[in-house]
């Protein structure tokens, strides 16, 4: 029993950076090379990557960070705490809108990608205040950097180089627990069900298949409802390979404005058995100020040359097969294309 009391729980010891009382707090810690002192609360007085490393080693179980690119919109991780408590260095007050989430472990080290990394040299956060890939702790509800600046102020003034050791102890039945999900036109009820009692039990952290023998249409209505599961206890996390991410079905409309667009995004359009990839160019040497647009086909072979765009629109009848909508995606598998 006391070993395992033990593996729950780790001291380190951080430095203050002396920011005055009231001062904005972005980083309640951050690595001791960190060029962002001016906003952290606390340096580590060891690289980032080894404390991770000593966090791990003593049972904390590694989670899961936000990756854009494989469409983890959720931040999964044990729930943490600190003794002494950050409430007596930091004070938070976060707007209405925003719900209060607790400190979570993401994850170890990890570059601007969100991919592990050892160099324990590189400026690094350790405990970010918004939701940022890199940091192994962040909040477990996702907060945008601007929507929380200002909502973390410094409690106390500090001496700068004041040493502080922290307990941080976790218990990892906090883990939310992973489950794969495979939605079809006929068992998206029972799957919402389940999903739904399984969460009783604590969150989840899930990620859908979507069966490719659906239409566009029964995936539109499958989306429809997970949209409404998805939340901080049933986080909807990823897709497999050559697949979709829900929210793929769940398009903003607006954005078939060509004119109203901010970016220009590649058109895929599945018409039967045939493929086009149409792009649209913009001419902002004519006047005005809005570029004149001309949208022309393309070879799929050109698209990689295309860099301007990490979006691509799939236009198809509803009634097409997902085998079908996942296979013409393939044709741009080679291009940088983060969201479907």
């Amino acid at each position: 029993m006391i070993s395992v009391l033990l593996a729950a729980s780790l001291s380190f010891t951080a430095t203050a950076t002396g920011v005055g009382k009231g001062a904005p707090v972005e980083f309640a810690f951050a690595g001791k090379n960190s060029d962002r002192d001016y906003e952290t609360m606390f340096l580590l007085e060891e690289p980032v990557a080894s404390l991770c490393s000593r966090l791990e080693e003593a049972g904390m179980p590694r989670g899961k960070a936000t990756d854009l690119e494989r469409c983890v919109l959720w931040p999964v991780g044990c729930e943490l705490s600190f003794c002494p408590s950050l409430t007596n260095f930091i004070t938070s007050t976060l707007p209405q809108d925003l719900a209060k989430s607790p400190p979570v472990y993401a994850g170890g080290c990890r570059n601007e990608k969100g991919t592990p990394v050892a160099n324990d040299e590189m400026p690094q956060a350790f405990f970010s205040h918004y939701t940022l890939s890199q940091s192994p702790i962040v909040f477990s509800e996702p907060y945008n950097q601007g929507d929380v600046y200002g909502a973390h102020v410094a409690a106390v003034g500090m001496k700068k180089g004041q040493k502080v050791v922290f307990t941080v102890s976790w218990d990892e039945k906090t883990l939310p627990r992973h489950m794969d999900v495979d939605v079809s036109a006929t068992n998206a009820p029972s799957v919402l069900s389940t999903l739904l009692s399984e969460a009783k039990n604590g969150e989840l952290d899930v990620t859908v298949t979507l069966d490719p023998s659906m239409t566009v249409s029964e995936a539109v209505m499958a989306a429809k409802a997970l949209s409404q599961l998805d939340s901080r206890r049933i986080k909807l996390n990823g897709f497999p390979d050559g697949g979709l991410f829900y929210r793929a079905f769940l398009p903003d409309e607006s954005w078939t404005n060509r004119a109203a667009r901010l970016v220009q995004p590649f058109e895929l359009t599945i018409d039967g058995d045939h493929d086009r990839l149409v792009v649209v160019d913009e001419d902002w040497s004519v006047e005005g100020l809005d570029p004149k647009l001309t949208a022309h086909e393309i070879p799929f072979s050109e698209a990689p040359q295309r860099t301007k765009t990490d979006t691509c629109f799939i236009y198809a009848r509803p009634d097409t097969r997902l085998s079908r909508v996942f296979a013409a995606k393939q044709k741009l598998k080679s291009c940088h294309v983060v969201n479907w």
